[in-house]
């Protein structure tokens, strides 16, 4: 007599590989490995006590989800991005967002789905203790959404090679800026172009969405990257 296999859930697997990969993914959007440092294959290896290959595998994973700066095959940095890095990676975002809502045939069809995503950010936004990663990979999922709705792999695959570093500038703007006010959270939130989606009327929500990207960026200028670049200078 055959096994009812419908008793069974699926079973989940991570390889080892891909758990130190999101660890390390981790420590660097929550800024515990900060940007220029220095990490080798065998301080990984015997910190996290895994294999070098296995670390080889994660630094190459981070490097081609611009995390990581490989400089040669003895020296691999965490990513710092310049205000040229910053101006690059909010406009390829800009644009991709443009291009996804130019290929949907009915925006106002994924309202519901933003406004769910959109809940879901602001109950991470009131919560204390504040969870940025958590609050940061909604946010993300929020705008993955818009792209997905494209139905085009390209411009999924895209998109996912700017993911990374609009985490980690993100992480960045939620804790210096807003994470001391809960009300301040909590009104970072989609709901212009949640509003703007319900409309339908596609010209109307890219200026939302063009406008949105553009005032993170000038944000993230303003206050972090362009200091921080006056300050090396001086030095």
């Amino acid at each position: 007599m055959a096994a009812d296999t419908n008793r069974f859930s699926v079973i989940g697997f991570t390889s080892l590989s891909q758990q130190v990969t999101n660890e390390l993914r981790k420590s660097i959007i929550e800024n515990k490995l900060k940007a220029g440092t220095r990490i080798t294959e065998s301080e990984l290896s015997e910190s996290l006590g895994v294999s070098r290959t296995v670390i080889r595998e994660a630094i190459s994973i981070l490097n081609k989800d611009g995390l990581l700066d490989r400089e040669s095959s003895h020296c691999t940095r965490v990513a710092k991005y310049s205000s040229h890095d910053v101006k690059e990676i909010y406009d390829m975002r800009s644009c991709l967002e443009s291009s996804a809502l130019e290929l949907m045939e009915d925006p106002a069809a994924i309202a519901d789905m933003l406004k769910n995503k959109d809940e879901e950010s602001h109950g991470i936004a009131k919560s204390e203790p504040f969870d940025g990663l958590a609050f940061v990979i909604a946010d993300m999922d929020f705008h993955t959404c818009i792209i997905k709705a494209a139905n085009n792999s390209l411009l999924l695959d895209a998109w996912y090679r700017i993911v990374g570093p609009l985490q980690v500038l993100l992480h960045r703007y939620i804790y210096y800026v807003v994470n001391n006010s809960p009300d301040k959270r909590a009104s970072y939130d989609h709901q212009r172009i949640i509003t703007a989606f319900y409309t339908g009327d596609k010209e109307l929500i890219n200026k939302v969405l063009v406008d949105h990207c553009r005032i993170m960026r000038d944000i993230l200028l303003k206050e972090f990257i362009l200091p921080e670049e006056e300050k090396e200078e001086r030095e």
